[in-house]
């Protein structure tokens, strides 16, 4: 699945993060919370964010 809702990722038993077409990070076992906070190093230009500033699907609060 190819998704950028942190709650569906969560689902899986591993998230590939690809970038300009290439794994470049992946993650085991992973949460909600834990995805989105590995998503949020991925923003350029987004400044320092946490994952309080979003709700569960992702989006800005």
């Amino acid at each position: 699945m190819v998704t950028h809702d942190a709650v569906a990722a969560s689902y899986a038993d591993r998230v590939l993060y690809l970038a300009d077409g290439r794994i470049v990070d992946e993650m085991h076992q992973p949460t909600a919370d834990m995805v989105l906070e590995r998503m949020l190093r991925f923003i350029p230009g987004s400044g320092p964010r946490t994952p309080a500033d979003f709700d569960a699907r992702g989006r800005v609060s």
